[in-house]
Protein backbone atom coordinates (compact mmCIF):
# COMPACT_ATOMS: atom_id res chain seq x y z
CA UNK A 1 0.00 0.00 0.00
CA UNK A 2 3.23 2.44 0.69
CA UNK A 3 3.99 1.81 -3.11
CA UNK A 4 1.58 1.91 -5.44
CA UNK A 5 3.55 2.68 -8.66
CA UNK A 6 6.22 0.19 -7.61
CA UNK A 7 3.07 -2.33 -7.06
CA UNK A 8 2.29 -1.12 -10.88
CA UNK A 9 5.46 -2.10 -12.66
CA UNK A 10 6.19 -5.67 -10.50
CA UNK A 11 3.59 -7.27 -8.72
CA UNK A 12 3.98 -7.13 -5.14
CA UNK A 13 4.35 -11.18 -4.75
CA UNK A 14 7.01 -11.67 -7.16
CA UNK A 15 10.28 -12.85 -6.71
CA UNK A 16 11.64 -14.10 -3.35
CA UNK A 17 14.91 -13.71 -0.98
CA UNK A 18 18.32 -15.27 -1.71
CA UNK A 19 19.58 -17.96 0.67
CA UNK A 20 22.25 -15.06 1.35
CA UNK A 21 25.55 -16.70 3.06
CA UNK A 22 27.61 -13.78 4.54
CA UNK A 23 27.05 -10.02 5.23
CA UNK A 24 24.35 -9.34 2.48
CA UNK A 25 20.70 -9.98 2.26
CA UNK A 26 18.89 -9.38 -0.84
CA UNK A 27 16.72 -11.34 -3.55
CA UNK A 28 14.76 -10.45 -6.54
CA UNK A 29 11.17 -9.07 -8.40
CA UNK A 30 9.57 -9.30 -11.85
CA UNK A 31 8.72 -6.71 -13.76
CA UNK A 32 4.99 -7.29 -14.81
CA UNK A 33 4.08 -8.82 -18.30
CA UNK A 34 4.61 -5.66 -21.00
CA UNK A 35 6.85 -3.47 -18.47
CA UNK A 36 10.10 -2.75 -19.27
CA UNK A 37 11.72 -1.34 -15.92
CA UNK A 38 10.98 0.20 -13.18
CA UNK A 39 9.01 3.90 -14.23
CA UNK A 40 6.52 5.68 -13.79
CA UNK A 41 4.76 3.91 -16.84
CA UNK A 42 7.04 1.08 -16.94
CA UNK A 43 8.68 2.04 -20.26
CA UNK A 44 12.57 2.59 -20.58
CA UNK A 45 14.42 5.57 -21.79
CA UNK A 46 17.83 3.62 -21.84
CA UNK A 47 19.19 0.67 -23.50
CA UNK A 48 19.57 -2.38 -21.87
CA UNK A 49 22.73 -3.25 -19.89
CA UNK A 50 25.13 -5.24 -21.43
CA UNK A 51 24.89 -9.63 -21.40
CA UNK A 52 21.68 -9.49 -19.71
CA UNK A 53 20.27 -13.08 -20.65
CA UNK A 54 15.54 -13.31 -21.03
CA UNK A 55 15.08 -13.84 -17.60
CA UNK A 56 17.62 -10.39 -16.74
CA UNK A 57 15.41 -7.95 -18.83
CA UNK A 58 12.17 -9.03 -17.19
CA UNK A 59 13.74 -9.14 -13.35
CA UNK A 60 15.02 -6.61 -10.90
CA UNK A 61 17.66 -7.75 -8.26
CA UNK A 62 18.24 -6.17 -4.46
CA UNK A 63 20.88 -6.68 -2.43
CA UNK A 64 21.75 -4.77 0.34
CA UNK A 65 25.36 -5.23 1.59
CA UNK A 66 25.90 -4.72 5.76
CA UNK A 67 25.89 -2.48 6.70
CA UNK A 68 25.11 0.59 4.81
CA UNK A 69 25.10 -0.24 0.83
CA UNK A 70 22.13 -0.69 -1.00
CA UNK A 71 22.18 -1.81 -4.66
CA UNK A 72 19.55 -1.98 -7.26
CA UNK A 73 20.06 -3.89 -10.76
CA UNK A 74 17.37 -3.02 -13.07
CA UNK A 75 17.50 -4.10 -16.58
CA UNK A 76 18.70 -0.64 -17.91
CA UNK A 77 19.91 0.96 -14.95
CA UNK A 78 21.98 0.26 -11.90
CA UNK A 79 21.77 2.62 -8.62
CA UNK A 80 23.55 2.35 -5.17
CA UNK A 81 22.09 4.08 -1.95
CA UNK A 82 24.75 4.55 0.77
CA UNK A 83 23.38 5.25 4.11
CA UNK A 84 25.15 7.16 7.04
CA UNK A 85 23.68 7.58 10.18
CA UNK A 86 24.31 11.08 11.31
CA UNK A 87 22.21 10.00 14.95
CA UNK A 88 19.91 7.96 16.42
CA UNK A 89 17.27 9.42 14.24
CA UNK A 90 19.26 10.78 10.99
CA UNK A 91 20.19 9.08 8.23
CA UNK A 92 22.14 10.88 5.36
CA UNK A 93 21.86 8.90 2.14
CA UNK A 94 23.56 9.32 -1.35
CA UNK A 95 21.77 8.01 -4.65
CA UNK A 96 24.03 6.63 -7.26
CA UNK A 97 22.73 6.40 -10.70
CA UNK A 98 24.85 4.32 -13.53
CA UNK A 99 23.28 3.51 -17.09
CA UNK A 100 24.73 1.52 -20.03
CA UNK A 101 27.27 3.70 -22.14
CA UNK A 102 25.09 3.49 -24.81
CA UNK A 103 22.18 5.22 -23.30
CA UNK A 104 24.57 8.08 -21.27
CA UNK A 105 26.24 8.96 -24.79
CA UNK A 106 22.78 9.58 -26.55
CA UNK A 107 21.99 13.21 -27.15
CA UNK A 108 19.04 12.71 -26.46
CA UNK A 109 18.96 10.26 -23.24
CA UNK A 110 17.10 12.10 -20.15
CA UNK A 111 17.07 9.40 -17.20
CA UNK A 112 13.87 10.97 -15.70
CA UNK A 113 12.00 8.12 -16.65
CA UNK A 114 13.55 6.64 -14.06
CA UNK A 115 14.95 9.38 -11.41
CA UNK A 116 10.98 10.63 -10.93
CA UNK A 117 10.26 6.92 -10.06
CA UNK A 118 12.54 6.37 -7.00
CA UNK A 119 12.05 9.92 -6.18
CA UNK A 120 8.48 9.18 -5.74
CA UNK A 121 9.62 5.45 -4.22
CA UNK A 122 12.48 6.59 -2.02
CA UNK A 123 10.31 9.07 -0.12
CA UNK A 124 7.37 6.75 0.95
CA UNK A 125 10.40 4.21 2.13
CA UNK A 126 11.41 7.39 3.74
CA UNK A 127 8.37 8.01 5.25
CA UNK A 128 7.19 4.59 6.15
CA UNK A 129 10.92 4.47 8.27
CA UNK A 130 10.19 7.81 9.87
CA UNK A 131 6.86 6.72 11.21
CA UNK A 132 8.23 3.30 12.52
CA UNK A 133 10.85 5.30 13.85
CA UNK A 134 8.59 7.18 15.81
CA UNK A 135 6.87 4.55 16.60
CA UNK A 136 9.77 3.02 18.67
CA UNK A 137 10.67 6.07 20.31
CA UNK A 138 7.22 5.55 22.47
CA UNK A 139 7.75 4.69 25.99
CA UNK A 140 4.94 2.03 24.87
CA UNK A 141 6.14 0.34 22.28
CA UNK A 142 6.69 -3.15 22.49
CA UNK A 143 8.99 -5.10 19.64
CA UNK A 144 6.31 -7.60 17.87
CA UNK A 145 6.68 -10.54 15.36
CA UNK A 146 8.05 -9.72 11.69
CA UNK A 147 5.70 -11.28 8.95
CA UNK A 148 6.67 -14.60 7.05
CA UNK A 149 7.62 -12.17 4.10
CA UNK A 150 10.02 -10.28 5.63
CA UNK A 151 12.80 -12.76 6.42
CA UNK A 152 15.18 -10.28 4.57
CA UNK A 153 14.50 -8.20 7.36
CA UNK A 154 14.95 -10.50 10.06
CA UNK A 155 18.25 -11.60 8.33
CA UNK A 156 19.50 -7.66 8.58
CA UNK A 157 18.23 -7.04 12.31
CA UNK A 158 19.68 -10.34 13.39
CA UNK A 159 23.12 -8.98 11.82
CA UNK A 160 22.61 -6.16 13.75
CA UNK A 161 21.68 -7.68 16.64
CA UNK A 162 25.09 -9.49 16.60
CA UNK A 163 27.20 -6.75 16.36
CA UNK A 164 25.37 -4.74 19.46
CA UNK A 165 25.80 -8.19 20.98
CA UNK A 166 29.99 -8.35 20.43
CA UNK A 167 29.33 -11.34 18.18
CA UNK A 168 30.76 -12.02 14.03
CA UNK A 169 27.46 -10.55 12.26
CA UNK A 170 27.76 -13.14 9.98
CA UNK A 171 26.80 -16.94 11.18
CA UNK A 172 28.17 -19.02 8.53
CA UNK A 173 26.44 -22.15 10.63
CA UNK A 174 23.04 -20.53 11.24
CA UNK A 175 19.88 -21.13 9.03
CA UNK A 176 18.35 -18.86 6.48
CA UNK A 177 14.59 -18.60 5.65
CA UNK A 178 14.12 -18.40 2.47
CA UNK A 179 10.70 -17.68 0.70
CA UNK A 180 8.71 -20.86 -1.18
Amino acid sequence: MIHPELCRVSPPKSGENYAAQGTWVGGWMDLREGVQTMSLDGRSGGELLRGLDEPGRRTVIYVNIFPNVLLSLHPDYFITHLLVPRSGDRTLVYFTWACAPESVNSPCFDPAYAVDFWDITNQQDWRACESVQRGLTSEHARPGPLSADEDAVYQFVTMVARGYLGERVWNPGGAVAAHS
